[in-house]
């Protein structure tokens, strides 16, 4: 877990924006104007009044200095793929952020192949969701329910309600809540998402407060890193048993137009018999847009 909390931070310190007048990183660059527009793309040349920055799309665009206001760098050279926005950015790996799914928008992930999950934008500001083991539902499901709202332009916040019910043998049915506040702040290609909330349930799995801090970049026009932890604190389980203490996961989603396929390597940190254990897995996801 420390190393998810080391490359959190490491990746706060590098965020690089560039003044006008200061010098800069070669790099494809988000310019900020004066009239609110952002124009992405490079710079070719400049001089004390103006800077020639090459796009892709308009080509290249003569801007006085005055009228950029920052730049933020998002990435190595312009690339003449498309360019592919993060479709999803309401979801990390399998954890929320607090950005919300489209309104009239329904949306699709397969992970593994085995398990199955559907979300549902109703509003801006609503959404609901269900995640279901693909063969037999019975075994595993999941109901949630989001509410989020932006504060600023690159502060949202959001309030994730979950049930969760796990039958371990045929006559028990563990079922389980989590209830989570969400704060993301940044933007679609680069955010940093911080989650508080606590879990519960009757019998079987004890509460626990859970901790989310995530974090993702955009890092070419087609391919996003994500980074995301989750810990589980104040478990109130003998100490012979075994349970979960944790998860830190990193990989790379790979952008589409409508879909996206995510690779990343889990770290589930878990307790067993007093002792800290953890045991890499590989994780697989594809994930798609249905409607608009």
């Amino acid at each position: 877990m420390l190393l998810g909390f080391l490359l959190i931070s490491k990746s706060r310190a590098q965020e690089v924006y560039y003044e006008p007048g200061q010098a800069h990183i070669p790099g494809t660059y988000d310019f900020l104007l004066k009239n609110g527009t952002t124009l992405r793309g490079q710079f070719v040349r400049r001089d004390s009044a103006s800077y020639l920055i090459r796009t892709k799309k308009d080509g290249d665009q003569l801007l006085p200095v005055n009228t950029i206001v920052r730049a933020d760098l998002i990435g190595g050279t312009l690339r003449s793929g498309p360019d592919y926005p993060n479709g999803f950015p309401f979801r990390l790996f399998v954890m929320p952020t607090a950005y919300m799914p489209e309104k009239r928008s329904l949306y699709f992930q397969s992970s593994y192949v085995l398990f199955s999950r559907l979300d549902a934008g109703f509003t801006k500001n609503f959404s609901v969701g269900t995640t279901f083991q693909t063969l037999n539902p019975r075994n595993f499901h999941t109901f949630s329910a989001k509410y989020g709202v932006k504060l600023t332009e690159r502060t949202r916040v959001a309030l994730n309600v979950q049930y969760i019910g796990i039958r371990l043998n045929e006559q028990l049915l563990t079922r389980f809540g989590l209830a989570q506040g969400i704060a993301t702040v940044g933007n679609l290609e680069r955010n940093i998402t911080v989650g508080a909330g606590v879990t519960f349930s009757q019998k079987g799995i004890a509460s626990s407060g859970v901790v989310t801090i995530g974090y993702v970049r955009k890092l070419t026009p087609d391919l996003t890193f994500i980074n995301q932890n989750n810990i589980l604190i104040g478990e109130s389980i003998e100490p012979q048993y075994t349970y979960l203490a944790g998860l830190s996961s990193a990989g790379l989603r790979f952008n589409r137009r409508r879909h996206a396929f995510d690779t990343a390597l889990l770290l589930p940190v878990y307790s067993s018999n007093g002792l800290i254990r953890t045991s890499p897995l590989p994780y697989l996801s594809y994930q798609v847009r249905i409607g608009k």
